[in-house]
């Protein structure tokens, strides 16, 4: 960490404005020339000084803004590591295969009407972005949740080394990341690292028992608060009477009624996700009850579980953010409990790697066997799954020319793909925009 305190210095004397792109706004900022396999940022550490970054971390040499170091990818690393180490406020790791957004999402929910509260923008949880998020923690905040992702192994290790947590939850072990991950032992081995990591720091872990790996993972956690959707043994149990198109259910804590609630999502998925969030909530002291009271009130945004409507009734659930096998089957599962006329509307999964063709035919036979009959399919790999089948298309554009005289007369609609496919441009063909 050779120079990381001038560097700090210099990172608060901008008043923690940390900027990695020209395109953007770098007037007055701590610049630091990040490089990856297809750029290298040090091209452009004289343009970000003539843009007028105040200080630029680079390899390159000659201007007076230069702050000249061997890589500057790794002193964001060791910079936000610094500013964590000093940060006096209570941080929440979060990390798992499905549901961190939306459980991020929920945490805040749940913590920011009591706290001083700050959270991972958007989806900002690689090895880019879990430091930048650091980085933009104010010193006087109270609590910070950072999401923690990964594509390939080792990633979860490097990100936990960067701060303490004082609670944490790895949400499930799903078939992520297929194409850097070989198999479901590797991807539970990956995010292990968080448990390892609150095992380090002496924290808390909420633990989803219902998930046979976590549950196996978390014998070795010393504290913990345990949340479940099939077990009254947890301390948190969800016990649902409604999944779809929004989630009923009652809540009990250590054996004890807190009531019955209804939330704005749906999905048992997002029950675990509401009973991570609530379990948090717990370990900072906001009642069962209030902490269930601001998670149902969450309304989900960007693509994720939301319901929309149009003008002719029909209800939309729009899922588009991300997709796997697992967060797949489990969105099928939960849509098939609606009563009424359905029509799905699946685009292809990425980064599945070699596991591609039989996890999409997989998907495919999960949602025929589950009862639907109207099934759409876009993409390439989806093609090749099922090369027979005649609905599959491959963009949303030529599906949406053949809804032009076949139309979808259906009362409910489930859109889900990875985020590269764009799914959520088949919102024109039902006259809807997010």
């Amino acid at each position: 960490m050779s120079n990381i305190g001038h560097i700090y210095d210099c990172f608060l004397e901008v008043e923690q404005k940390i900027a990695t792109d020209t395109r953007k706004d770098v007037k007055d900022s701590l610049f630091i020339c990040l490089s990856g396999e297809n750029f290298n940022g040090n091209a452009f550490a004289q343009r970000a000084s003539e843009l007028g970054a105040k200080y630029v971390v680079t390899t390159e040499t000659g201007n007076n803004a230069f702050i000249t170091v061997e890589d500057p990818n790794q002193v964001l690393l060791d910079l936000s590591k610094h500013h964590a180490s000093i940060l006096k406020s209570k941080l929440i790791a979060i990390g798992g295969s499905n549901g961190k957004t939306t459980t991020k999402e929920l945490i805040s929910a749940v913590l920011s009407p009591s706290f001083k509260f700050q959270a991972t923008p958007g989806n900002f949880n690689n090895h880019i972005g879990v430091p930048l998020t650091l980085l933009s923690l104010p010193l006087d905040i109270e609590i910070g949740a950072i999401e923690l992702g990964t594509n390939h192994p080792g990633e979860m290790r490097i990100l936990c080394d960067l701060f303490k947590a004082d609670i944490g939850v790895i949400t499930n072990i799903g078939k992520e990341h297929l194409e850097g991950f070989k198999d479901l032992e590797s991807i539970a081995r990956e995010e292990s690292e968080l448990y390892l990591m609150l095992q380090r720091d002496n924290a808390t872990a909420t633990v989803n028992m219902d998930d046979h790996w976590l549950g196996n993972m978390s014998k070795r956690l010393n504290q913990i608060i345990s949340y479940s959707l099939t077990s009254k043994d947890a301390d948190l149990y969800l016990q649902i009477t409604q999944e779809m198109p929004q989630l009923h259910f009652e809540a009990f804590f250590k054996g004890e009624s807190m009531g019955t609630f209804q939330s704005k999502i749906g999905g048992s998925y997002n029950a675990y996700n509401i009973a991570a969030a609530v379990a948090i909530g717990h370990f900072f002291g906001i009642v069962i009850p209030t902490a269930i009271d601001r998670c149902c009130a969450y309304e989900p945004n960007n693509n994720r579980s939301q319901w929309l409507t149009n003008e002719k009734g029909q209800q939309i659930f729009l899922d588009a953010y991300n997709a796997n096998p697992s967060s797949m089957e489990l969105g099928l599962k939960s849509f098939s409990t609606i009563k009424g006329s359905k029509t799905i509307l699946l685009g292809e999964m990425l980064e599945m790697g070699s596991h591609s063709q039989s996890e999409h035919k997989a998907i495919f036979e999960t949602a025929q066997n589950l009862g639907f009959e109207d099934i759409y399919l876009v993409g390439n790999e989806f093609k090749k799954a099922v090369p027979s089948y005649p609905f599959v298309f491959e963009t949303a554009e030529s599906m949406l020319a053949w809804f032009d005289t076949h139309p979808v007369e259906s009362e409910y609609i489930f859109i889900k793909g990875s985020r590269g496919i764009a799914m959520e441009r088949s919102l024109d063909y039902f006259d809807l925009s997010v």
